[in-house]
C-alpha cells in the first residue's frame, strides 16, 4: 500500500483482537473473527486433527503461534464485547443483547479509538452485541455504525438465531417478511449439525450463502481501498467476523466428504478456503507485505466426547470442556499472528493472554494512549509479538473470566494455576453445576503445566494457593479493571512519587564513565575494596543484556552482576515495576554540576529518554527535579539554559506523563537554603530567587526542595529572613528528612514538630506540602559510616512515615529513593543474597521478599487515597 504500513488483524475464529505493524502512517488493520471454532481443528495445532486447514497452518507457518489465548467469554456476545472494547464481559449484564447494545455510546472500541487516529473503518459480518430494535423497517441504532465502524454490512447474531436478513450501515436490507422452518440433523445433537430455529427470514437471504457473501463483501473492502490513490487514502481498520463453524453447518458440495470429521470438519474446510481468498485479495492488493494477520475463534466448539470416540477428530485438542465452559476447551483459543519482518516466522509464545488485549495492542501501534476508563482490561502486546519480552514473565495481570451457563461460576488464571470457584463446568458440559458435600471441595484448583487437561482437582491440597487466588480474583472483579490505569500527569495531589537517581554506570554501557556510583574509584575494577553500595540489587528478573559483571561473587560462587541505568530496557523495567505496583513515578534528578560537561550531559540526556519511553510504557508520570548539591558560586544560572533546550528542543513538557500541577509542568530545584556543618553553601539566595523567577517566567510550577528547618530557620536551614520570601515566590515546598530522625519515637516527634505545622504554615501561604520519607539509611561502604545505620524493621520504619505524613494532613508524598542503593534508602527490588566475601559487608533484604518496599510503596497510595485506614500496623500482604 506504498508507502503506508499495513496492519491487517485476521481475527479469525470469533474473537481476538488483532496487533499492529509500525510505520511512518498508521497502518492499515483487517481484524477476522471466526465461530465456534476448537483449540484442535487447525492440524496448526493439532497436527492429528481430521481437517485440511491450509491456510491457517500458513500463517503458523510465516507467523507466532500463541497456545495459551483466551476469549474473555465462553459465548459468542460475551468474547465480541470483549474483544470490542478490551473490558471483561462479566462487568457488564449481556443478557440484554436481543433488544439492547450491550456497548455504551461513551465506550470506547477497537473501531472508535481507530477512528481517531484517521482511519477508515469497516465492519463485516455477525455483530452479536445488539441493537436499539424498534421494528426492522427502522433504523438498526446502537450497532456498528455508533461504535465506530464507517461502514457495517452484515447479519444481527448468528445463523441459527433468528430473524435472519441482511443489514447495511443501520438498515435492514430487506425486513425478514418470510418464514423459515425450524431444521436439524440425524446423527447429532439437537444444537450441532444443519440446526436451525424457525423464524423470519428475508426473501434475499440464504444460510448457505451467508459465508461466502461475507467474503465477497470483505474482498470488495479490500480491493476499493487497494485501488484508492497512495496520497488521500486513509489507513484502514476491516473487522471481518464470520459466523462460521457456529451451526448451521452447512459446507457447500465442493467440500462435503473432505475431511476426516463429518459435516462439522467439511464446514471447518470451507471457513479456512474462505480464509484463503481474502489472504489472496491482500496479495492483490499489494498489501500481504506489510500486513499484520491474527487468527483466533470467539469460544469452544460444540463437541462431546462421543463426537471424538466415532469420528476419531478431537476438536478441543485435548483439552477439556467445550463452549459456554469454564474449563480450558471452553475458552482457550487457537490464535496465530504473521508479521512479515516484525513478527519472526515460525515463533511460538506461551503467554496467558486474552482477547481484551487488542484494544491496547492497537493504541500502542497508532502511538497513542487509551484515555482513563478505556480497557480497563487490556493489555498491550507488542513487546511479545516482537520477541523484546521475556518468556517466563506474564505480559499482562491474571485471567478473570465468567463461565457462560452458571453466573457464580467465575475462573482466574495466574501462570500455571487455574481456580474455578464452584464445582462443574459452568457451561455446557455436563455436569455444569454440582453442590458440594460436606467435607469435599467447593471449587477446582488445577496445574495446568502438569495437568492440562483439568483431571486432578488440588483444591484442597492447596489451600495456600486457593487463598492467594481468590484475592487476587476478588480484588480486579471489584477493583473494575486488571490493568492499572495511566497515572493522571494534571496533578501531583494523590500521588506518592519517588525520587530516581538514574547515575548508576558500567564501562561497557556505551557512556565511558566507568563504575559510576557503584566503586568508589570507578575506573578501577569492581570488586571487594573498591564499593560505594551497602544493598544489592535483585537482578534475576533483567535480561542478559542487562547485566554487568563485577569483581564480587555470591556465597554460591556466581559471579555478582549489576545494571546501569543507561540500558534503557532496565529503565522500562523499574516504570513497569512502578506501574505493577501502584507507584505514580519519578521525580529524576538531574544534577546540575554536571551541565555543560559533554560527557557528563550525554550520560544525563540519555537517562532522560530512558525515563521518557519508561514513563510513556508504563503510564506513570515524571518530572524534572535540578539538583544544586556542589555548585559552585554562579553556578545556578547553568540551569537556565539547560531547562530551555530540554522545554523548546526535546519538549519534556508535551510528554503525556510529564507532571503538572496547578495547570502548569513542575519543575523541582532542591538544595535551596541548606547550612551545611554551619556553613551555607556557595551558591546564594539570590541566584536561586532569580532561578525561580525565571522558571515561573516560562510558565512553570516550581517546587523547592528543603532543609527540615526551613520555617523555624535552624538546624540545617540558612538563618536568613529573605529565604522565607524566596519560598513564597514557588508553590511547592517538599523539606529534606533523610537523617533527621532514626526511630520510630523520633517518626512522631518529627512529625509533631515540623510536619503538622509546617502543613498549616504553607497552607496560610498557599503553598502545596510534599513531605519525604525514606525506608532507612547506612552509608558504610562509601562513607565509612555504621552499616545499617537507620534501620528499616522490615518495613515498619517507612510505613510508620506513611501514617504520621497522613495525619500531618499530607495530600501528596515523595519517596527517597527509588534506586538508591548507594545510601540503603532504594525501595527498588533488592536481593537478600548479596555478594559475599573477606571484608565485604552488604546489608540484606531482612528475609523478605525483594518487591517488599515497592509493594508497600504501592499501599502508601491507597492510604493517601483513604483506601485503607490510617493505622500503624503494617498492612497484611496476601500469599
Amino acid at each position: 500500500m506504498g508507502n503506508l504500513r499495513s496492519i491487517l488483524l485476521l481475527f479469525l475464529v470469533a474473537g481476538y483482537s488483532a496487533p499492529q505493524v509500525l510505520a511512518a502512517k498508521n497502518p492499515n488493520i483487517v481484524v477476522i473473527f471466526v465461530d465456534d471454532m476448537g483449540y484442535g481443528d487447525a492440524k496448526c495445532f493439532n497436527p492429528r486433527s481430521q481437517i485440511d486447514t491450509p491456510h491457517i497452518d500458513s500463517l503458523a507457518r510465516d507467523g507466532m503461534m500463541f497456545s495459551d489465548a483466551h476469549a474473555p467469554g465462553p459465548l459468542c456476545h460475551m468474547s465480541r464485547y470483549g474483544l470490542m472494547t478490551g473490558r471483561y464481559p462479566f462487568r457488564t449484564d449481556v443478557t440484554v443483547w436481543p433488544k439492547q447494545p450491550l456497548i455504551k455510546p461513551d465506550q470506547m472500541t477497537i473501531a472508535s479509538l481507530a477512528r481517531e487516529q484517521g482511519y477508515d473503518t469497516a465492519m463485516v459480518g455477525k455483530w452479536h452485541l445488539g441493537f436499539h430494535e424498534e421494528g426492522y423497517d427502522k433504523p438498526l441504532n446502537g450497532g456498528p455504525m455508533d461504535r465506530g465502524f464507517n461502514s457495517f454490512f452484515g447479519i444481527r447474531a448468528s445463523t441459527d438465531i433468528p430473524p435472519y436478513f441482511y443489514i447495511r450501515g443501520n438498515q435492514a436490507v430487506l425486513p425478514p417478511t418470510n418464514h423459515i422452518a425450524a431444521n436439524r440433523s440425524e446423527g447429532w445433537s439437537r444444537i450441532q449439525g444443519a440446526f436451525w430455529r424457525d423464524g423470519g427470514i428475508s426473501p434475499d437471504l440464504k444460510l448457505h450463502k451467508v459465508l461466502p457473501r461475507f467474503t465477497d463483501e470483505a474482498v470488495k473492502v479490500i480491493s476499493t481501498h487497494g485501488r484508492r490513490s497512495a496520497k488521500t487514502r486513509k489507513p484502514l481498520m476491516l473487522y471481518l467476523a464470520y459466523p462460521a463453524p457456529h451451526t448451521p453447518w452447512l459446507p457447500d458440495p465442493e467440500f462435503r466428504g473432505q475431511s476426516g470429521a463429518g459435516m462439522y470438519g467439511d464446514f471447518v474446510m470451507m471457513v479456512d478456503h474462505q480464509i484463503g481468498r481474502v489472504l489472496q485479495a491482500l496479495e492483490q492488493a499489494d498489501m500481504a507485505r506489510d500486513t499484520l494477520v491474527v487468527f483466533t475463534s470467539d469460544n469452544g466448539p460444540v463437541w462431546y466426547d462421543a463426537d471424538t470416540l466415532r469420528l476419531g477428530h478431537d476438536s478441543s485438542g485435548g483439552l477439556r470442556g467445550m463452549k459456554s465452559d469454564a474449563w480450558e476447551a471452553g475458552h482457550r483459543m487457537p490464535l496465530v499472528m504473521r508479521w512479515p519482518g516484525t513478527v519472526a516466522a515460525g515463533s511460538r509464545s506461551d503467554q496467558v493472554i486474552c482477547f481484551t488485549d487488542l484494544l491496547a495492542t492497537f493504541a500502542e501501534i497508532m502511538g497513542t494512549r487509551l484515555p482513563p476508563g478505556a480497557g480497563p482490561d487490556s493489555f498491550n502486546l507488542l513487546p511479545v509479538m516482537k520477541g523484546e519480552y521475556p518468556a517466563d514473565k506474564p505480559i499482562r495481570a491474571p485471567f478473570v473470566m465468567r463461565a457462560g451457563s452458571v453466573a457464580t461460576t467465575m475462573l482466574i488464571r495466574d501462570r500455571d494455576w487455574k481456580l474455578i470457584t464452584g464445582l462443574g463446568s459452568g457451561g455446557f458440559s455436563k455436569p455444569n453445576r454440582i453442590k458440594p458435600q460436606p467435607g469435599g471441595p467447593t471449587g477446582q484448583l488445577y496445574d495446568l503445566a502438569n495437568d492440562p487437561g483439568e483431571t486432578n482437582n488440588l483444591f484442597q491440597q492447596k489451600p495456600v494457593i486457593v487463598a492467594r487466588l481468590k484475592e487476587r480474583l476478588n480484588g480486579i472483579v471489584q477493583s473494575g479493571r486488571s490493568r492499572v490505569a495511566a497515572v493522571d500527569a494534571s496533578t501531583l495531589d494523590g500521588k506518592v512519587m519517588c525520587g530516581y537517581q538514574g547515575w548508576f554506570n558500567t564501562p561497557d554501557d556505551g557512556m565511558r564513565l566507568g563504575w559510576m556510583h557503584w566503586a568508589d574509584d570507578r575506573h578501577r575494577r569492581f570488586g571487594p575494596g573498591n564499593i560505594s553500595v551497602d544493598l544489592w540489587p535483585d537482578m534475576s528478573e533483567l535480561g542478559p543484556q542487562e547485566r554487568y559483571a563485577t569483581g564480587f561473587r555470591h556465597a554460591d560462587g556466581s559471579v555478582a552482576k549489576v545494571f546501569s541505568s543507561a540500558n534503557r530496557a532496565t529503565v522500562v523495567r523499574h516504570f513497569g515495576w512502578m506501574r505493577d505496583y501502584g507507584i505514580d513515578g519519578i521525580f529524576l534528578q538531574r544534577f546540575a554540576h554536571g551541565i555543560g560537561r559533554s560527557d557528563r550531559m550525554r550520560h544525563k540526556n540519555t537517562i532522560l529518554e530512558n525515563v521518557r519511553d519508561g514513563a510513556k510504557r508504563a503510564g506513570r508520570v515524571y518530572a524534572m527535579m535540578y539538583d544544586l548539591s556542589g555548585l559552585p558560586k554562579g553556578g545556578v544560572g547553568r540551569i537556565h539554559g539547560d531547562w530551555k533546550r530540554l522545554r523548546q528542543n526535546r519538549r519534556i513538557t508535551e510528554d503525556p506523563g510529564y507532571l503538572h500541577h496547578r495547570g502548569k509542568p513542575v519543575v523541582a530545584v532542591w538544595g535551596i537554603g541548606f547550612n551545611d556543618r554551619n556553613k551555607a553553601r556557595a551558591y546564594t539566595l539570590a541566584e536561586c530567587r532569580t532561578l525561580i523567577q525565571f522558571l515561573k517566567a516560562d510558565g512553570c510550577t516550581v517546587m523547592l526542595g528543603v532543609p527540615t528547618g526551613w520555617r523555624e530557620l535552624n538546624r540545617d536551614s540558612v538563618e536568613d529572613p529573605k529565604f522565607h520570601e524566596l519560598i513564597r515566590l514557588a508553590d511547592i515546598v517538599s523539606p529534606w528528612t533523610p537523617g533527621r530522625y532514626r526511630d520510630l519515637k523520633g517518626i512522631k516527634k518529627h512529625a509533631a514538630r515540623h510536619w503538622s505545622p509546617d502543613v498549616k504554615w504553607c497552607a496560610k501561604e498557599n503553598l502545596d506540602y510534599l513531605p519525604v520519607v525514606f525506608p532507612g539509611f547506612s552509608w558504610y561502604n562509601h562513607r565509612g559510616d555504621e552499616l545499617n545505620a537507620i534501620p528499616r524493621l522490615k518495613g515498619q520504619f517507612l510505613w510508620s512515615q506513611f501514617i504520621a505524613a497522613k495525619r500531618a494532613g499530607a495530600k501528596m508524598i515523595y519517596v527517597a529513593m527509588f534506586d538508591e542503593v548507594d545510601e540503603g534508602t532504594a525501595i527498588f527490588k533488592v536481593t537478600d543474597n548479596p555478594p559475599v566475601g573477606a571484608n565485604v559487608k552488604l546489608l540484606g533484604n531482612e528475609g523478605l521478599p525483594s518487591d517488599h518496599y515497592l509493594w508497600l510503596t504501592g499501599q502508601a497510595g491507597r492510604l493517601l487515597q483513604s483506601e485503607l485506614p490510617i493505622q500503624g500496623d503494617l498492612p497484611i500482604r496476601p500469599e
